[in-house]
């Protein structure tokens, strides 16, 4: 994840640009006198990262059923019941574009379908895109 620092004067003047890269994927931190005042980064990374963060919750909360489909797909994938194309789909995005965001937030990949079952739901999920 690249991450850039700038001042709250440098943000003032340079907004567009700064927009523009945190929407390709870049944080931004915006400082002041040295000191983290907030962090800028994409609507979707953002959501993503709030899901996963329901998804670390104490175990005796996971029992409680998510009311946010963003949380239930996140479960749903960190505990192999679906592949990252199944999720994908869920979530409206590409398989690439959803490998792409979790390899920046960190979450871990599963490379290719564990069982035939996977692969056809793969094929699924790709032949919905076009």
């Amino acid at each position: 994840m690249t991450r850039t620092t700038i001042s709250q004067a440098d943000l003032a003047k340079r907004t567009q640009e700064v927009v523009d890269r945190v929407q390709h994927g870049e944080v931004a931190v915006v400082e002041t006198s040295g000191q983290e005042q907030a962090v800028l980064l994409d609507p979707l990374d953002f959501r993503l990262l709030q899901a996963l963060a329901h998804c670390a919750i104490e175990e005796r909360e996971r029992g409680q059923e998510a009311d946010d489909p963003d949380v239930r797909i996140l479960r749903a994938y960190l505990a192999d019941e679906i592949n990252l194309g199944k999720a994908a789909e869920l979530l409206d995005l590409s398989r690439f574009e959803l490998q792409a965001r979790f390899l920046r937030l960190g979450v871990p990949l599963r490379h290719g379908p564990a069982t035939l079952e996977d692969a056809l739901e793969e094929i699924k999920a790709a032949r919905s895109l076009s």
